[in-house]
């Protein structure tokens, strides 16, 4: 296990032994959890998973793990997991997922891809890339900032108002 680092003066981080979860703190009641870490990705929906001990067996990726991050993470470094033991499963589950420092450079793009995606916010939303910036209101307005703003259609390219004002 790597060397403890320190967060701040006040927070020291260390590891902690495997103990029982209670079912309010989100795992099954009596489900064991083990700390250690991801080695790799195995065929089908499983990875390698190593103890701290080192003891090694696979366990099963659950669909809220993204497993092409996981994949990309386990092929720069070993990637600290908590893995659930839950009485009556044949398997035990990969629960969560920690990234390290030298997992940083996979965070340098983000995809989501969905047939829909909400972005809610309350009062607004911001896009925002170097100097360009898309900002949507809850009162309606949208302001749409950049160097260069261009607008394509294939059919009409409508622009409308109360008043437009070009220049």
């Amino acid at each position: 296990m790597p060397a403890v680092r320190k967060r701040s003066a006040k927070i020291k981080l260390r590891a902690a032994p495997a103990r029982r979860v209670s079912s309010g703190r989100g795992a099954p009641a009596g489900a064991k959890h083990v700390e250690g870490r991801v080695l790799g990705l195995e065929a089908g929906s499983d990875a390698v998973f190593a103890e701290t001990d080192g003891t090694r067996y696979s366990v099963r990726v659950p669909r809220h793990v993204d497993r092409r991050w996981l994949a990309a993470a386990t092929a720069i470094a070993p990637v600290p997991a908590v893995v659930l033991h839950p009485p009556g499963l044949s398997a035990p589950v990969l629960w969560c997922v920690f990234a390290e420092s030298a997992h940083e450079t996979l965070d340098e793009r983000f995809e989501i891809r969905a047939k829909e995606i909400d972005l809610v916010g309350t009062r607004t939303v911001r896009l925002r890339a170097g100097q360009s910036l898309v900002t949507v209101s809850a009162n309606g307005e949208v302001h749409v900032v950049g160097r260069n703003i261009t607008s394509r259609a294939s059919n009409v390219n409508r622009v409308r108002g109360g008043a437009v004002h070009l220049n």
